[in-house]
């Protein structure tokens, strides 16, 4: 999973990272009046471009999970375009990524910029790393949730590798899960998911913050 993970998150990063400085550059005398369409903006592309090469690893990360894989051998020997690629598998990851993408980040620009510094100036003695770390769980566990049944459908389509059920159909997969459990079906796995997404995104943004910190990397665009 780690290893699967990083380089689409290196690539969705940069490409956020870029699009935002981007956004900044071209307009920056409104950018602070539309600093939250940049920012949706910013993470939909990144997001885009860095789904496709998740699909993979969330396919055989998810078939370990559900036992239909017990070895690394069992993944290997399964190895084809059909099995990495499932019908319907880019898609349903961008269903479920780009929501994901644009709330967590969302939230996590408004609490950095707002909330943080308040909360900064009321309780000084608490370490500038702390809030980090606190901002991004926060960030992270209010766009799991929020984006849970973009999950649930994702990894129904991921699963059904042969389309034999689903047969690729975000639709039909939303349609029959509705009709398995109502609204409830959709938050199926939401507490195990928010277990994960929690510390992931908390100790993410802090490294986050950290490097950019000791590369001196800065939001606003300086002005020559």
């Amino acid at each position: 999973s780690v290893v699967g993970s990083m380089p689409s998150v290196g690539l969705y990063f940069g490409i956020y990272s870029f699009c935002k400085k981007t956004f900044q550059k071209w307009d920056p005398d409104n950018y602070e009046q539309r600093q939250t369409l940049y920012i949706a903006l910013s993470a939909a592309i990144g997001n885009t471009v860095a789904s496709a090469s998740r699909v993979p690893y969330e396919v055989v990360k998810q078939k370990f999970q559900t036992k239909v894989y017990t070895t690394m051998g069992d993944a290997i020997r399964d190895l084809s375009w059909a099995t990495v690629f499932p019908v319907g598998g880019i898609a349903s990851q961008m269903l479920r990524d780009i929501p994901y993408a644009i709330v967590t980040l969302l939230c996590y620009e408004h609490l950095k910029t707002v909330w943080k510094p308040a909360a900064e100036q009321q309780f000084p003695q608490v370490p500038m790393r702390a809030w980090d770390l606190l901002v991004g769980g926060l960030a992270g566990g209010i766009g799991s949730y929020a984006t849970n049944p973009f999950d649930v459908i994702k990894t129904r389509l991921q699963t059904d590798s042969s389309g034999s059920v689903y047969n690729g159909s975000i639709l039909t997969c939303a349609e029959k899960t509705w009709n398995e459990g109502g609204p409830a079906a959709f938050l199926r796995g939401s507490v195990p998911r928010l277990l994960h997404k929690v510390p992931a995104n908390a100790f993410f943004f802090l490294f986050y913050e950290f490097f950019r910190s000791v590369l001196r990397i800065q939001d606003d665009v300086q002005n020559s």
